[in-house]
């Protein structure tokens, strides 16, 4: 009875990572569309790897990882146009985005 109790639970736990990959997979898909359009100098796939190894990523977070300036990562934001990650924070003043 106990185990049959845990492989339930690990069957619901392995059916919510494979969900989570998944969306990963497709988000990433997406702004590496985005991405084979920009120049060789471009920070902007760099700015995608962030987005994918963290769960929240921050405008100056990002500038001081990236090492540009708050506005560039706001421009590269917008170049993602309908691939760009969910604002989380739902304020217009130290917003956070991330992949949801």
């Amino acid at each position: 009875m106990k185990v049959e109790g845990f492989c339930t639970v690990v069957e619901e736990a392995i059916a919510i990572g494979t969900r989570d990959l998944e969306r990963l997979i497709l988000a990433r898909e997406l702004m590496h569309r985005v991405t084979k359009e920009c120049g060789a100098n471009s920070k902007l796939p760099e700015l995608v790897e962030l987005f994918l190894s963290r769960p929240l990523v921050t405008v100056p977070l990002g500038a001081k990882l990236l090492k540009v300036t708050p506005k560039a990562v706001d421009l590269m934001l917008a170049q993602l146009i309908g691939a760009r990650p969910s604002e989380l924070t739902g304020r217009s003043r130290y917003r956070a985005s991330g992949i949801v």
